[in-house]
Formats: structure tokens, sequence, C-alpha cells
């Protein structure tokens, strides 16, 4: 299924922005109070803030309005009471134009109108969550003191979205205190509802490895291609840290979005003498989302040199580097490299200063989507599901905790996914709801979680309980306590299943799990631990017996004339399967299983082997018969194949046979 970008919003609380616009504009004649968040201490929390006062933006100043001219990051900017998290991501926000219209909806309608009038103190803004965009009313009472704003505000007086836009985001969660601790990477996703990524680049040796900065410059290289969100920061261990600068004069805690990234060419010039015959530099251009991130322009050269600081202010405008030979490059050999500034707080730094100086990563990518014009078009599937407790075997028995708990993990929820190309790229993106976790921030995450995908029979229709050395892990994300996991690669063909978990068995709570592909893999749940049971004999027979083959390879499977290009056909009962082709080979590897549930036990199973032809008819190769009688675990077999009396090759393959269901 292929989920629309713009699905209709939800509306937060039942609340109909137009029909309370136009009760309270041409009905009431009066400005909207929102009853849902009104203006009392609830809604800030519990912190003592002083005295505050309510007041609407015509109370604050002259002529308000939404925006005030273009929009910038720099505008955006602290008050008293602010969380440098929503400050960040309001930033971000504000650099790109069809995202912050995207979480402001109308927002030409919704602009003070002096000539039409249409003020009614009520606006409204949206925000991805859990899988669907909601759209959140509130009023336009700011919480101020001494007739200032507590919370993030623009720097142009008379421009009010900034705060707004958090009122709305505050009430979502519950309260302004909600908002004192969180993730910049969730923000991301809640303004965007794309897929975020955090790379921890001190943790992966990316400042100590050199071999893993071209891997980290082609990623960053593809992110930008891709029209990502990319933002860098240097994280603090205590809030005393937040704003103090570095060496490099950067501030910490601040996020520094990402606005350019290319190798520049040396070339033939007196530069590539100048850095010692080196022939091109990875570069990255970032922006201060603040303008004021690596200190006032007030500041002198004895004063940078007293305080520390590697470079002036008209340097760290231009180029930010550890290695001094930069400060020697003019503006206009900067310029014809093509290190060129398009905004005010722009600045490059090489691609060894920036991981050595930033902790972490955070890239938001953006599929499906036309807020971009990208060429490449995502397949979006969305299943949601819980873990929950119930008794052992029930439908409700679904939080078997991580991998480490071997007797119980594949209680956990289980959904299903299908690859039909010989290699697909994938991206999972997985959730934990914490709309329902306890009261507190929005930091403060409930669970420890993860997931493994498993590669399971290529016709499994139910639930795995039990994970055979045929069935591998490829991938395996870690547990960690976080609002949102994130894999991106490649898998093979074949049939998978993604089992999101807890680390701890019979923690309850609901996730989401969201995949991005190329086609569609069909993503579903899987729900039933065995086949139905028929209750009406003379219609069919019930199975009483499961049999699993997982065929492996095989050897001189020969062909008179021409090439091999091998495949393998089991019948079991009247039911067939497939393995892919091998070609151009007489000795094949498939490592290829499948699952039949028998009624009539005393069938052997069949298996042909024939080899493709493109034009003509496909070739037989020779066949087996496999009785598979009860084993209770994986036999290996090597069996030869017979053609027509004589020996032709033969195949290598696991069997399994159970009379209980509940082993495979």
């Amino acid at each position: 299924m292929r989920k629309n970008f713009y699905k209709k919003p939800v509306k937060f609380k039942n609340q109909n922005y137009e029909k309370l616009h136009k009760h309270y504009h041409d009905v009431l004649n009066a400005l909207y109070g929102d009853p849902h968040f009104p203006p009392t201490s609830s809604s800030i929390g519990s912190s003592d803030a002083g005295s505050i006062k309510w007041n609407r933006p015509g109370e604050i100043c002259s002529f308000p309005c939404l925006y005030a001219e273009q929009v910038s990051s720099k505008s955006v900017i602290a008050g008293r009471m602010s969380s440098n998290w929503i400050v960040s991501a309001l930033s971000v926000l504000a650099t790109v134009g069809e995202l912050y219209h995207k979480v402001i909806p109308e927002y030409r309608q919704q602009e003070w109108d002096p000539e039409n009038n249409n003020y009614a103190g009520i606006f409204h803004f949206r925000f991805w969550r859990f899988g669907q965009w909601v759209d959140v009313v509130v009023d336009d009472l700011l919480p101020t003191c001494d007739n200032e704003l507590l919370f993030t505000q623009s720097s142009v007086q008379n421009e009010f979205w900034i705060p707004l836009v958090e009122k709305a985001y505050a009430k979502l969660h519950g309260s302004y205190e909600a908002l004192a601790d969180g993730h910049l990477a969730d923000a991301l996703v809640d303004f965007t509802g794309g897929v975020s990524e955090t790379l921890d680049l001190k943790a992966n040796d990316y400042n100590e490895q050199e071999d893993k900065h071209s891997i980290l410059f082609e990623k960053l290289l593809e992110e930008f291609k891709d029209h990502s969100v990319m933002c860098s920061v240097i994280t603090i261990s205590s809030p005393s840290q937040m704003g103090k600068r570095n060496e490099m004069g950067l501030s910490q805690g601040h996020a520094y979005a990402i606005t350019f990234v290319k190798k520049v060419k040396m070339g033939e010039t007196s530069l590539r003498k100048l850095f010692r015959g080196r022939e091109s530099f990875p570069m990255v251009r970032l922006r201060d989302p603040r303008g004021d991130g690596r200190m006032s322009g007030t500041e002198s050269r004895s004063n940078v040199e007293q305080n520390g600081y590697a470079y002036s202010t008209s340097q760290l405008t231009r180029l930010c580097s550890k290695n001094r030979e930069w400060s020697r490059i003019k503006d206009t050999e900067r310029e014809r490299l093509g290190l060129t500034l398009d905004h005010d707080g722009e600045f490059w730094m090489p691609l060894e200063d920036f991981v050595s100086n930033f902790n972490e990563l955070i890239i938001c990518r953006l599929f499906n989507t036309n807020v971009f014009a990208i060429s490449r078009t995502w397949y979006e599937m969305v299943v949601k599901g819980e873990w929950s407790v119930g008794a052992k075997g029930t439908s409700q028995d679904r939080s078997g905790g991580g991998p480490t708990f071997i007797n119980t993990y594949l209680r956990n929820p289980q959904y299903m996914f299908d690859i039909k190309k010989k290699e697909e790229e994938i991206v999972i993106q997985m959730l934990q709801d914490s709309s329902v976790g306890p009261p507190g921030t929005v930091g403060l995450q409930r669970h420890l979680i993860g997931f493994i995908v498993i590669k399971v029979e290529e016709n499994r229709k139910y639930r795995l309980h039990k994970q055979w050395h045929y069935l591998p892990t490829v991938i395996a994300v870690d547990h960690i306590r976080r609002r949102e996991l994130y894999y991106r690669g490649y898998l093979c063909r074949g049939r998978y299943i993604i089992i999101p978990s807890t680390y701890k068995a019979e923690e309850t709570g609901g996730h989401m799990v969201r995949m991005f592909s190329d086609s569609d893999i069909n993503l579903r749940v899987v729900k039933r631990d065995e086949p139905r049971r028929n209750i009406f004999a003379c219609i069919g027979h019930n199975a009483l017996w499961v049999t699993v083959i997982n065929i492996k390879s095989g050897e001189n499977l020969k062909r008179n004339t021409g090439g091999c290009n091998p495949y393998c056909v089991i019948t079991c009962e009247g039911k067939k399967a497939k393995t892919p082709v091998v070609r151009n080979t007489e000795n094949p590897l498939w490592n290829s299983s499948f699952v039949f549930y028998r009624s009539s036990p005393s069938k052997p199973l069949t298996i042909k082997v024939y080899s493709h032809q493109t034009l003509l008819r496909d070739t037989f190769l020779g066949q087996v018969g496999i009785p598979a009688p009860l084993n209770h675990e994986p036999t290996l077999l090597r069996i030869n194949l017979t053609l027509d009396d004589c020996t032709e090759g033969s195949l290598e393959l696991y069997v399994l046979t159970d009379d209980n269901f509940l082993t495979v």
C-alpha cells in the first residue's frame, strides 16, 4: 500500500478550527479562548515563573503579524523559559519554507488582515504524531512577564508565528514544562513527517579513523542530494555548558544547520603548495541558527587571543578550521574555490574539523512527498501494534522482551513483508507511542526499544515460533531508550519478518513500524499461529504434520548442451513452491526454505530440478522424492537426483518434520 503524506489531519481534542473561527468571529463577535489550554499555571507546568500575565499579540506590540517580511532562522531567539531543543528545531524549521508552511497551514488566511478584519484570536498548526498529522487549535494568549514573552520568540518584535507554533506544540504535550527536555531529532520528525537518524560521531570514531571520513562525506553528499534536513550539535553534559564556546568559537548545545556539502579541488594553484600538495578537501557549510553562535562583532583580535579562540569574527564568517593555513586564503580565492555564502551566519568547515568539533549529526529524511521535486518515488507502508500481556499462547500474549529472553522473544508482535527484486533498498522507522506515558517531559521515553528482521521461509503464512539455524537474523537494531529507531540498507529477494520489542518482557505500550521501499513490499501483520482447523471433515482434511525444507545447494547439475541455470520446484499435496534461478552454474547455492502443512503424512514431498531457458522450454534435470517422517529437529540430507532411472547430480538440504506446529 502507498500511504499519502498529505492524508487528512486528525483534529486534536476534536476542535475544528474553521467552525470555531466562524462561531467566534461571525456569531459571538469575540476573541477565542481555548478551554483545553487555558491561560493558567496548569498550562505552564509546575515551574515558578514569577508573575505571569497572559497577553495577546495586540497587547504586546502594535501591528502584530504572523510573518514579518522574510522568515529567517536568525529571527528565532530564546526566551527566559525556552527549551534549547525547541529553539533549535524552530530555527531549522525556519530555513525550509515549504516545511513551515506544512506546520502552519493556510498561513495567508491566518495572517492578521486589517482590511478584512478576519482576526478572532484563534490559530491552528499541524504536527506529525505517531503516523498521522494532527491539527492543533490554540488561542493567541501568550505568557509574559513585564510584557516580555517568556518562551521562544522572534527577534522581530511584531512577528508571532514562533511563539504560537511553540504554544500549539506545548498543548500537544500537555504543558510548556513538558517541553523542558527532548530530542531535536524527534521535533524535526514532528515538524516534517520525515524519518530521523542520529549519528554519534565520537562513539563511532569518525574523528579517529581516517577511512570513516570518506564514508561520512559520501553519506552527507547523498543526504544533501536527497534534500534531507541535517544538523550538527556539540553535546553538553550539564546545563551550565549551554551556549559556552569551545576553542573554535562554536556554541555548545546549539544546533548548526548543514546548508551545503562539496569537495573542493585545489588544482594547480598556489593553494596546493599551501596545503602541502593535497589535491582536494571535503567541506561542509554550516549555518548558526541564531547568527551569534561564535562571537560578537565587537570583539577585537586581542580579545580573541586572550579568550583563546582560534580566529577573529571576520575569519569565522568565512572558514572555521584548526589549520591556520585556511586563514591565509583571500576572499577572491575562497569564492573561486566555490566556497560561497548564501545567508548571514554561514561558514565553511573542512570535514576533519567538523568531526573533531561536533558530537552528533542529526539527519531528517523526507520520503515520498511533494514538498521537494524529488525524482525518486518511495512506497510508504505503516502498521501499528501493541506490546500487551495476556494468557500464554493467546493473541494478547505479545510482550516477550528482547532477544536475550530466548524462550519468550518470539511472542512479540510480528510483521511480514516480501522483497521481490534481486535486491532492494529499504528504510525502517520504528516508534514507540510516547503519548500515553507517565506525565513528565517529552524526552522521557517509557521503554528501551529495538527490533530484528529475520529471513523466513519463502511461503510462510503464520507466526514464527522458533528460529532454527537456517532462518538468519539479517538486521538487528539494539535496544535504546528513544522514541524512534532507524535502519537503512539493502535486502535480497525473499520473505521477512520484523519483530519489534521492548528490552524487558511484559512491558506494555503501543508501537508503529513504518517502511519505505522502491516497490510495494506488502507489509502486514502476522496474527495466526497455525492453519485453521476444519470442523467439516467432508470439505477437507486438517493438517497433521508440518514439514520445513531448507534447500542449501546443488552439485553436478549438468545439461547436455548449453549453460545451466538451475532452480527447484517443491511439491507437497498439490501445493508448489519454487527456489530462485541461479544462473550459469552446475553447483548452485540456494539456501531457500519452505514450510508445508501436511494432512497426508504418508505422501512424500517431491523436488524437481530444472534449468531455465530464455526462449525455449525449461530443461528437466532430475527429481527426488522425500518421505520426510517425524524427526523433531532439522536433519541434513545429501540426496541424488534421478533422470530416466539414472543418477544426475545431487542436492544438499535440511528437513524438519513435527506434529507440533509451534516448533516452526
